[in-house]
């Protein structure tokens, strides 16, 4: 019955889903100078052409300031053009807030029209890194005709801990809270308005990706995002989520999930079963868990790749607890 009601659920979705033919069809003024994009709760393909992921940008009295610039080069003019649908003024800087594909593949486009570009420092090791370059390779493949002028460029600036900016009496606090979803993760807080932009610490409406960073660590990135209270949160996946009691259950959602996959991977280690069983065997594990999961978008095919990365991570604790 279980099997039965996901096949249903996924026919529904599948036909269900419209895709924008232009970001700016996704376009939401969220708050007083604040706006935002809305990519598809799926992975990367050629249908969604690599729409997937979240962008926002904040207008000031001297240019603006960009989240992130979405999965290609082509995205990231559309991105260009909504913005132009709300404002002439300059944009002045691109804040990526962790190096992954859907997230700064846009990044050329911004600088073709003068923008600065600023990411973590971990940004430039991750295009130094062969793989990064086979992933591309990878992307590239799927989406075709959709990831041409695309290219992967690092930022002008970095930083490792917190970097201050002001523009147009806007004060924007971009600070690395620690490794979670990435090595290189990074949240831009708006104390004025107590707005938190969380790239992918947060996820809503889909599952996270736990291949990058550190699923432990990252739980205390998530207690640390609670402590500044906002008011507003502005996820790099899912819907705008406003009041602090709301935030608080998004955040515990994907603390949750975190939580709940570790859990069921180390019963699974100390019962002794290897890699190839926690994969083919923690979907059930979670559902198990909680049956919630079967209706959350992409899990049956993200969580055993989760599962795969937090089982060696579980294995090295273990290790260095002595068991």
């Amino acid at each position: 019955m279980l099997i039965l009601y996901f096949l249903l659920s996924f026919v529904f979705i599948s036909t269900a889903v419209e895709y924008p033919k232009h970001v700016r069809n996704t376009l939401e003024k969220i708050a007083s100078d604040v706006y935002g994009v809305f990519g598809v709760y799926e992975q990367i393909s050629y249908k969604n052409r690599g729409f997937i992921s979240n962008a926002y940008f904040i207008t000031t009295e001297e240019g603006v300031v960009v989240v992130d610039t979405l999965s290609t080069y082509k995205l990231g003019k559309e991105l260009i053009e909504t913005i132009r649908t709300v404002t002439d003024k300059p944009i002045k800087f691109v804040i990526v807030t962790h190096y992954h594909t859907d997230h700064f593949y846009g990044v050329s486009a911004f600088k073709e029209v003068g923008a600065t570009i600023i990411a973590h420092e971990w940004s430039y090791d991750y295009i130094s890194e062969p793989s990064s370059w086979n992933f591309f390779k990878a992307r590239q493949k799927i989406l075709r005709e959709h990831l041409d002028g695309t290219e992967m460029i690092g930022p002008q600036i970095t930083f490792k801990d917190e970097l201050n900016l002001n523009l147009g009496k806007k004060i924007f606090e971009v600070k690395h809270l620690c490794r979670g979803h990435t090595p290189g993760d990074i949240i831009v807080w708006l104390p004025q308005k107590q707005i938190l932009f969380s790239g992918d610490l947060v996820f809503d409406g889909r599952i996270p990706f736990l291949g990058s960073g550190n699923s432990k660590s990252w739980l205390s990135c998530l207690e640390k995002i609670l402590e500044l209270k906002p008011r507003l949160l502005l996820p790099g996946h899912g819907e705008p989520v406003m009041g602090e009691e709301n935030i608080r259950k998004t955040v515990n959602r994907t603390y949750k999930y975190i939580t709940d996959l570790r859990e069921a991977i180390r019963n699974m280690i100390e019962e002794g079963k290897d890699i190839d069983y926690v994969r083919e065997n923690i979907n059930d594990a979670l559902i198990e868990k909680d049956p919630s999961y079967t209706q959350i978008p992409v899990f049956f095919d993200v969580n055993p790749v989760n599962a795969y990365y937090v089982y060696f991570e579980i294995e090295n604790e273990l290790i260095e607890e002595g068991l």
